[in-house]
């Protein structure tokens, strides 16, 4: 048998051990920093402290006495020669300090320290040599600590020391105690008690506070500071950040604070405090002086800063460091014995977007309408397939109005739209009764709204705002403010009242902001111009310049910037128009008349016929605007039911019975050679393409009647006088796009009158289909939109 060597041996065993190291490193715990820096990694929103570990209280003196004053949390940073009491041989109380009374409660537990800094008058070293005999030459002292009502330091003595001379080279004494659960209630305060035992009879002794180098102080450990942060982004994406501080000494505990908001984030990870700069293109704000302040619960005061910068949606935090009183300034937040605040807000801007269908879902209504309708037809039989191709242009073609229908979503707004009628009620300093949207608008020709949150600085800016711009308006605009948010109340807003003294009414919001909400600002700081009618004219974010509000309310007396230009924009280009041009192709040649008619009388002709289709519309609707301004969310859903009905009727008839017979009254009564010439469908089908002309620049542009001819006639009676002329002239100048599209539509000759003969039955049923599946979603979008906002405030 051979023999193993030694070499061999020994081989094996180094694998073996081996193998076993291997294994007890794989299942042995990662070791506590790796474990802790895992632990300390967000993975998601919210707050992290870091808490200083010591609170500091610091005996303090006065210039010229020999006796200190108070305790108090101020650090001292005189570097000098401190305040000092000389003592003598023997004992002696040097020190009996009281802090000032608690403010706040608070709960203790941990240790607590007293340093005290003391040295010899003179610079003999007699007290040296004393201390050869036991008991000589030495100086020690003793401590009573009180916190509230209970003693945490009774009478201890330092070591006994012998101390040099001169203030430069004081000697510190110590002691330490521990406590649990330990009180300190409102109105208690810390005492500190010092007496000294002076063994050394050559030489006077001294004790020192008040100085950087030699502060006697007090030094408590525990969770004594409980400040609360909260940061917020309003529906316009701006960051409201509210900070409270909070200590048992109040508030001025806190000296000063730098606040930067970074992002947005590559993930949660990076959200940690930054010892540095942050990157310029993640560096959105940097706050330091509190923009405003706000009473909060307990009659405590948070400091209120909001961002100028919108934050687009992302992830984001709030990098904050505040400076203690009692913390050393020469360190800041990022030293590593630093005795101050950090805190970090981690906060993500959801996307306002919370539609459940936007308009781009409209082309599958359109495609489920062509199919549907199809579908119907070919069971009469089949259809030419140019008519074919000609229908799904057509529906094809409808998607350019469809893109302007709004987004379905619940309790959603546009800012082109009627201002909510609204009864606040008022903070009791500027009266007892409720406020209405009508009593403001009431006798004057404007209503400058200014919303804003309790607490925000944007208060304050819009009432230097509006008293400049009041000033030059006079008595012809109301100004008021809302204050809005959730469960905002009176108490909230006396500050604020006490500064307007009554200058304009100050409403209170519904409990969940319910009147913000409906508002273009939402819950947010904002001003709203609203017109004599009840239309919102103009709205801004934060406040408005008291130029742009003068600005404004001129504008909102003269349709605010509601052109007759926009009906041009509905053909070029945004090609909303595009769908009248497949209905506008003409089904037989144009002759000269047999009978010689006035010059361009087949211009002017299609001009009028479309100009009365278009009137058909805008004038019920402009009559409308002028009394019911403040329902016109209810107005709209008639306006709606009535397109879907006249849907409808186009579907089934091929035409639309009451502009049928409007245009046939007035075509019976045209001269007869025209009659002859001009036949009655041709001439329908033109006051039929105006028609239609006025519902797209309805879907384009909401307002543009309303408040283009009937806020100019509310605001005055030169408005009431020129609000007719203004409306004939939108009719005449869709008259003339009408005149447009029909010169387009005829380009192609023979091909175009093909066109015009194979979709002559069908294009107008189907536009009709698809107007029906356009007034069905906006009459949705008025149900879980406008409407129920005014139903459920």
């Amino acid at each position: 048998m051979t023999a193993v060597q030694p070499a061999s041996r020994f081989s094996s065993v180094l694998v073996v051990l081996a193998l076993i190291a291997v294994t007890l490193s794989a299942i042995s715990p990662a070791p506590a920093s790796a474990q802790e820096s895992t632990q300390n990694i967000p993975t998601g929103p919210g707050l992290n402290w870091t808490m200083p570990e010591t609170h500091m209280l610091f005996v303090n003196g006065t210039e010229g006495q020999d006796n200190p004053v108070n305790l108090n949390r101020e650090y001292p940073y005189f570097t000098g020669e401190p305040l000092f009491r000389t003592f003598n041989l023997g004992t002696t109380t040097v020190i009996e300090v009281e802090s000032e009374p608690a403010v706040e409660t608070v709960v203790l537990s941990g240790e607590a320290d007293v340093f005290v800094y003391s040295s010899l008058v003179s610079d003999t070293p007699s007290c040296l040599l004393e201390s050869v005999v036991p008991g000589a030459g030495a100086t020690s002292f003793t401590v009573w600590l009180d916190v509230g009502t209970t003693t945490v330091i009774d009478g201890e003595e330092t070591d006994s020391q012998v101390m040099q001379d001169g203030w430069e080279q004081a000697t510190e004494f110590h002691v330490n105690g521990t406590y649990n659960n330990v009180t300190l209630g409102e109105g208690d305060v810390v005492t500190l008690t010092i007496q000294v035992e002076h063994s050394c009879s050559s030489s006077q002794g001294r004790v020192y506070w008040d100085a950087y180098q030699s502060a006697t102080r007090v030094v408590l450990r525990g969770e004594m500071l409980q400040p609360e942060l909260e940061v917020s982004a309003d529906a316009n994406g701006l960051v409201r950040i509210e900070f409270t501080p909070i200590s048992p000494w109040g508030g001025d505990d806190y000296s000063w604070q730098f606040i930067d908001i970074v992002g947005p984030l590559g993930g949660w990870e990076e959200a940690r405090h930054l010892s540095t700069k942050p990157a310029e293109d993640s560096h959105v704000e940097h706050f330091e002086i509190p923009h405003g302040s706000r009473l909060v619960e307990a009659n405590r005061t948070a400091l209120v800063w909001i961002s100028n910068a919108t934050l687009q949606p992302g992830k984001y935090m709030v990098d904050s460091c505040f400076i203690l009183t009692a913390g050393d300034f020469n360190e800041d937040c990022d030293s590593e014995d630093s005795d101050h605040i950090v805190a970090v807000y981690r906060f993500e801007v959801a996307s306002q977007d919370n539609a459940i269908a936007g308009a781009g879902w409209f082309w599958l209504v359109s495609i489920s309408t062509l199919i549907g309708y199809l579908g119907l037809r070919l069971k009469s039989g089949l259809m030419p397939w140019p008519t074919l191709v000609l229908l799904l242009v057509l529906a094809l073609s409808s998607m350019a109005p469809a893109a302007t229908l709004p987004s379905l979503e619940f309790g959603a707004t546009r800012d082109d739209s009627s201002a909510p009628t609204f009864s606040l009620l008022q903070h009791p300093s500027t009266g007892q009764d409720a406020v209405s949207l009508n009593d403001l608008l009431s006798g004057h020709d404007a209503v400058v709204l200014g919303l804003f949150t309790s607490g925000s600085p944007n208060a304050e800016q819009q009432k230097r705002d509006f008293d400049n711009a009041s000033e030059r308006l006079g008595d012809s605009v109301a100004f008021a403010q809302i204050a809005t948010g959730e469960g905002v109340q009176p108490t909230d807003l006396d500050y604020y009242a006490d500064l307007l003294n009554g200058s304009w009414p100050l409403l209170i919001d519904e409990s969940k902001g319910e009147v913000a909400n409906q508002l273009p600002s939402g819950i947010a700081d904002g001003v709203i111009i609203v017109d004599s009618a009840g239309f919102i004219s103009t709205s801004s974010s934060g406040s408005m310049s008291d130029q742009r509000i003068v600005e404004s309310v001129e504008k909102s007396m003269k349709g605010s910037d509601q052109s007759m230009l926009n009906i041009f924009y509905l053909l070029i280009p945004t090609l909303i128009a595009l769908p009248l041009l497949i209905l506008a192709f003409p089904r037989k040649r144009m002759d000269v008349p047999d009978t010689p008619l006035p010059p361009f009388a087949g211009v002017g002709g299609t001009v009028l016929a479309a100009s009365i289709g278009f009137a058909i519309w805008s004038l019920p609707v402009a009559l409308l605007s002028l009394v019911a301004g403040g329902i016109w969310s209810f107005i709209e859903l008639v306006l709606v039911i009535w397109l879907a009905w006249q849907g409808l009727s186009l579907a089934i008839h091929s035409e639309v019975h009451e502009v049928n017979f409007i245009a046939s009254e007035i075509h019976k009564r045209m001269p007869e050679s025209y009659r002859k010439w001009r036949l009655k469908p041709d001439f329908t089908r033109d006051v039929l393409l105006g028609h239609w002309l006025a519902w797209l620049s309805w879907l384009a542009y909401p307002l543009m009647i309303p408040q283009g001819i009937g806020s100019v006639a509310a605001a005055s009676l030169t408005g009431l006088v020129m609000s007719p002329v203004m409306l004939i002239f939108h009719c005449l100048v869709a008259g003339f796009v009408v005149l447009i599209l029909r010169a387009l539509a005829s380009i192609g000759g023979p091909f175009s009158r093909l066109l015009g003969i194979l979709g002559h039955d069908e294009s107008p049923r189907l536009w009709g289909c698809l107007l029906i599946g356009m007034a069905v979603w906006w009459f949705v979008w008025l149900l879980i939109g406008p409407i129920g906002n005014a139903l459920l405030t």
